[in-house]
């Protein structure tokens, strides 16, 4: 089983030593804000200044560029490539409409799909975008339920996988959750090509507050969710589950101190090239969990201060490991392997290019 991901390209900058090569946001020493190709090893390949907050890269497949969306409730998004030979492309979500920070490509990459919030009317949607006409909006449907945050395509190319957080937001109240008395949330299956919702499941109503926000999908249609919790602290629900379709959700069977160590969120999840190993993140816990993609089970922790991107290297074992103080560590089993430390801050996610 391997992770379902967009095909690969390598850049001229660093074809020629065929390093491994990631995407993330970050902030600058001075608080201005970016988003960067970079190497593990050799450091920032390229990089674009960015109006503001980014949230997470996404890959075109086949191509040399990136799509970074604006941290909620953002506006912006910008595409930018690895080669340096174009200007990056800035487009803003249509009118009454924020992003979340998250989006996924049709698998022909001619199709873009964001996850937005029609703030006015407390409703979901996923906005459908034409790549080749500079990312004009041609449409869009509803994602399911309230809050969209992350999705992915699945393997049958033609669905999407969503993970509604049920949390009501609205940009004159800025971050704060207006409903978590009713939070309702979901991971709901969406035709991209009809707009249908085509499952959706709910959470329990004593997990009302487990907002699910970011997910990844193994190439045999697991998917990996992690979660948020939005009520008491001294309640510590499981945050991280599994699901496949026609099925109920699943979550992993966590021993109360690993579980106790994310603190109540999950900043990102991933799973790695073998397709058999999920991690998930959280900075507040300043930790790593790592998971059996088959059984579900929990196999052990990695402890990295700060911990919010991970990314599963293509093609092999383990993951990288990003962090608001600007580290960078590999991971391999129960090992970690610092790999340097940066003067910027990167965001919550990263993203493997090649």
């Amino acid at each position: 089983m391997t992770a379902a991901s967009a095909v690969p390209f390598i850049p001229s900058a660093v074809r020629a030593d065929a390093g491994e090569l990631y995407a993330a946001a970050l902030r600058e020493p001075d608080g201005s804000y970016a988003a960067a190709f970079f190497s593990p090893e050799t450091g920032i390949v390229a990089k674009t200044a960015l109006p503001g907050r980014g949230h997470s890269c996404l890959l075109r497949p086949g191509a040399s560029d990136c799509i970074v969306f604006a941290r909620r409730p953002g506006t912006f998004a910008v595409a930018f490539g690895a080669e340096g030979h174009a200007a990056p492309s800035v487009f803003t979500a249509s009118p009454g409409r924020h992003f979340y920070g998250h989006g996924a490509f049709s698998p022909d990459g001619r199709l873009l799909y964001s996850t937005e919030n029609d703030y006015e009317n407390a409703r979901g949607v996923i906005g459908v975008r034409d790549v080749g006409a500079d990312y004009r909006s041609i449409g869009e449907f509803d994602s399911g339920g309230i809050g969209p945050h992350d999705m992915a395509v699945m393997p049958d190319r033609r669905t999407l996988v969503i993970a509604n957080g049920g949390i009501e937001t609205h940009p004159d109240h800025g971050r704060a959750p207006l409903n978590l008395e009713t939070m309702a949330p979901n991971l709901a299956y969406v035709d991209a090509r009809t707009g249908d919702v085509l499952e959706r499941h709910e959470l329990s109503r004593h997990l009302h507050r487990v907002s699910i926000r970011h997910l990844a999908v193994c190439a045999d249609g697991a998917v990996v969710f992690g979660c948020q919790h939005k009520g008491a602290k001294n309640i510590r629900p499981t945050l991280v589950g599994f699901h496949r379709r026609g099925e109920g959700l699943m979550f992993a069977e966590l021993p109360q101190d690993a579980n106790a160590r994310l603190r109540g969120y999950v900043a990102s999840v991933a799973v790695d090239g073998s397709g058999e190993i999920a991690a998930a993140t959280s900075p507040r816990g300043g930790v790593a969990l790592y998971f059996d993609t088959g059984t579900g089970k929990y196999v052990g922790l990695n402890a990295f201060a700060d911990a919010s991107g991970v990314a599963g290297r293509r093609k092999k074992t383990g993951f990288v490991l990003t962090s608001g103080s600007g580290r960078i560590a590999r991971s391999e089993g129960k090992r970690i392997f610092p790999l340097g430390t940066h003067e910027l801050a990167w965001d919550n996610h990263v993203t493997s290019i090649c």
